[in-house]
């Protein structure tokens, strides 16, 4: 008779590290987590130290400016009033994500491999499933919790 203990052993493991990877990610809002309100030292708690410091036109007061604090990689963007506390809050879309957006709409659309087109859909899940714990595993040790770009299968 054969042991398959050995079998489901790695493959349990997999399965838990898998699990714990994707719980790990799916904390990653809580990290950023800005609120109308806060003080500039609150949002740097919040948020870490924004990408961008600058003063605008306050647009309630004429000739009077505000600090705008931008934090491209979550794309948030706080606008503090007069009394130096977040006013408003609005969401900008990353500049990188808008450039993969044009490149991988400009490109052109990939022919059928008979050989190489199945192989990428058939381990598709594996592969996603790596990125996804090595994103959990970047999260957990302290590089930051965001959710990764998988991409399509076609693009094995």
């Amino acid at each position: 008779m054969l042991r398959r203990t050995g079998i489901f052993a790695p493959a349990l493991i997999l399965m838990l590290a898998f699990a714990v990877a994707s719980c790990s990610t799916s904390s990653s809002s809580s990290n950023s987590a800005l609120a109308a309100g806060m003080t500039a030292d609150q949002t740097v708690d919040a948020m870490g130290q924004p990408d961008l410091k600058d003063s605008v036109a306050d647009p309630n007061h004429p000739g009077a400016t505000v600090l705008r604090y931008v934090w491209l990689d979550s794309g948030k963007v706080a606008v503090f009033g007069s009394n130096n506390r977040v006013a408003s809050i609005q969401h900008i879309e990353p500049a990188e994500a808008t450039k993969q957006q044009i490149e991988t709409a400009n490109e052109p659309p990939t022919t059928f491999d008979p050989i190489n087109t199945p192989l990428n859909y058939a381990f598709y899940p594996i592969r996603a499933g790596l990125i996804y714990l090595g994103a959990g595993l970047n999260c957990v040790a302290g590089g930051g919790c965001h959710q990764p770009q998988v991409p399509s299968p076609n693009h094995g």
